[in-house]
């Protein structure tokens, strides 16, 4: 193994074909396991002089601190853990290092850090977990995260972006801090970017105070999961094997991890039908991507000057690395309109292939059937 539209367009999907798997998915032992004395370190993201993002309703350190606080109440309702926290208010400036010397001066036994996510366009939406990618914190992360999302998706309807690992620019570490100050400590420790607070989709998963607990709330319960915690005030029981735990290697780096920078091999699309009554155009897009999966698709019907909120690319599973190798989409356009059509299709980690062009030299008009053209990217 080595990626909603805005306005008023709306299209109909229907898939055609179906990628082989990339990877196999059963429940696993788990790869981790606790001493009686567990110490579990909580840090909510940025705080004091950084205030995280601020695209959403609120700054990111306050969502990150709501989570954490929820997260701690929890997680200490369960038998044989202790759990501390970086920061308890939203005036705390902490460096990255300085949490990370905090967690080994409580002797904690894993780092969980608390974030939002945001992008530079505003358009991306979904849960992703940061692991480290050194054995054998990448396969704890990657157990983890992989709980942690199905929880989410299940219970949210919040779209799983993958476990992922992020190369340092200088070295063959991990490039998040907190991350690789935990590792150099020898404390496993993961990011946990719920969803992205700045985006039209997410939006309705940022709306209040209650919902960034509940997500606390359900983090605690995946994190006790993950370490077979039982609680007796809650009536949980965790102490047996779980059949949610993905199998991780804790010699190995997880290929389902691994950093997809490049972009697609191909995006291509293909006319199948023009319908001058209802004016409408059925494509077909096509996809390849060999070094991981296809994840997100856009639209552009003004030949690239605009671009469509992206929607998932159909059948993509992060769990398994699968997505349709094509699918077709109806386009509706108004009479009078001549588009020019142009796609890209995005992996993992936003890289994108951009498709050729279909150029519509006749305007749309019931009287006759619109002339176009492919053009070659």
């Amino acid at each position: 193994m080595r990626k909603f539209f805005r306005g008023k367009l709306f299209i109909f999907l229907t898939v055609i074909c179906i990628c082989l798997p990339h990877f196999q998915v059963n429940a696993a032992e788990r790869v981790y396991e606790p001493d009686n004395d567990l110490v579990i370190v909580i840090d909510p993201g940025h705080g004091g002089d950084d205030p995280g993002t601020q695209g959403g309703r609120i700054q990111e350190r306050f969502m990150n601190l709501i989570t954490a606080q929820a997260l701690a109440y929890r997680l200490n309702m369960y038998d044989g853990v202790t759990v501390y926290m970086t920061r308890s208010d939203n005036d705390t400036t902490l460096s990255l290092t300085e949490r990370a010397v905090y967690a080994k001066s409580v002797n904690a036994d894993f780092v969980f850090s608390i974030h939002y996510n945001a992008c530079v366009m505003h358009d991306r939406f979904g849960m992703e977990v940061y692991t480290s990618r050194i054995a054998p914190y990448n396969g704890y992360g990657y157990q983890f995260g992989d709980l942690l999302m199905r929880r989410f998706e299940e219970n949210y309807g919040i779209y799983p972006r993958g476990v992922k690992t992020r190369k340092g620019l200088r070295t063959e570490g991990d490039y998040y801090t907190i991350i690789a100050a935990n590792i150099y400590r020898k404390i496993p420790a993961v990011i946990i970017e719920h969803c992205f607070a700045d985006g039209n989709v997410d939006a309705v998963h940022t709306e209040s105070d209650d919902q960034f607990r509940s997500y606390g709330e359900t983090d605690a319960d995946a994190i006790a999961e993950f370490f077979g915690l039982s609680s007796t005030s809650l009536g949980i029981d965790n102490s047996g094997a779980s059949e949610t735990l993905v199998s991780a290697s804790t010699t190995e780096f997880n290929d389902m991890t691994y950093e997809d920078r490049t972009a697609p091999e191909s995006v291509s699309i293909s006319v199948i039908s023009v319908n001058a009554l209802e004016n409408t155009v059925t494509l077909k897009i096509e996809g390849e991507e060999s070094d991981g999966m296809m994840m997100f698709y856009e639209i552009s019907t003004d030949g690239g000057w605009t671009w469509n909120d992206p929607k998932p690319w159909p059948d993509s599973d992060c769990f398994r690395g699968t997505y349709s190798g094509s699918f077709e989409v109806t386009l509706p356009f108004n009479t009078g309109d001549r588009p020019s059509i142009v796609v890209k299709g995005f992996n993992r980690y936003d890289a994108y292939t951009k498709s050729n062009k279909i150029v519509f030299m006749d305007k749309f008009d019931s009287r006759h059937l619109p002339l176009y053209r492919t053009d070659i990217k």
